[in-house]
């Protein structure tokens, strides 16, 4: 018997990075809505959603890591299960969250049909950071708003439709070494080599850092698009509210 397809659709909720520029197009912290049937899952909840969750309405809340631009919006508590690495559901272990669930790196969780599996990477030594890859029968994508580095991306990154990565810079690397680890962002141009070795032909980037939402948005198109047809992929940059539909 075939599964049936359910339509699964995202909403980027915010776009922008922790930074003080703002724009009509990256206004809110970087944060992922997946929604199916009755299940509305919110990847990351930063200080701007502080008081808003009742307007999103999610079942669960799932956490990249514990950086205030992710986690911020928790400090009053949650009224859904939050779900996060052992390590980062430590570190928020002063915030009043009632139920808490452990995300073990690769091994998948479902959360009302859709399927999680945490990726560790490197981004920040204080905070570890985990990316997603996401599945349903409607189709599957990898979420990585923050990362200075993913370790062996042609299997990690196998078979997903889409990349949804870190949109910190354009070519400027962000990336240093500390204590024998990389941490910061690495650039669109980066991330894009990495999809090109696994064979993904969509990307998106959120997570905005200050030359992206400081910018031209036309200019920034056509740079993020050129950027990808040079590894024959479909880019661009997501904004606030902007929705993406599998079915």
């Amino acid at each position: 018997m075939v599964a049936k397809i359910h339509p699964l659709e995202l909403t980027f909720l915010g776009t922008r990075g922790e930074i003080e520029a703002r724009s009509r197009r990256h206004r809110r912290h970087s944060a992922l809505l997946i929604a199916q049937r009755n299940t509305r899952i919110m990847i990351d909840c930063g200080a701007d959603w502080l008081g808003r969750l009742d307007a999103i309405v999610p079942t669960a809340i799932v956490l990249t890591h514990a950086h205030l631009d992710h986690v911020g919006g928790l400090v009053q508590g949650a009224q859904c299960p939050v779900y996060a690495t052992s390590g980062t559901q430590h570190l928020l272990k002063h915030l009043p969250i009632r139920d808490r669930h452990i995300m073990p790196l690769m091994r998948t969780v479902t959360i009302g049909g859709i399927s999680l599996k945490a990726y560790r990477v490197q981004h920040s030594l204080r905070a570890p950071a985990v990316g997603y890859r996401i599945s349903t029968t409607a189709g599957s994508f990898f979420y990585l708003p923050d990362v200075a580095k993913l370790p062996n991306p042609a299997a990690t990154l196998h078979g997903v439709d889409i990349y949804i990565g870190d949109g910190a810079t354009l070519r400027r690397s962000m990336v240093r070494r500390k204590n024998g680890a990389l941490i910061g962002h690495a650039p669109i141009a980066a991330q894009l080599e990495w999809c090109a070795k696994a064979h993904v032909r969509r990307a998106i980037f959120t997570h905005c850092g200050s030359e992206i939402v400081r910018g031209d948005a036309r200019r920034l198109t056509a740079v993020v698009g050129d950027l990808g047809r040079d590894h024959g992929i479909d880019a661009r940059l997501a904004c606030d509210g902007d929705r993406l539909r599998f079915a």
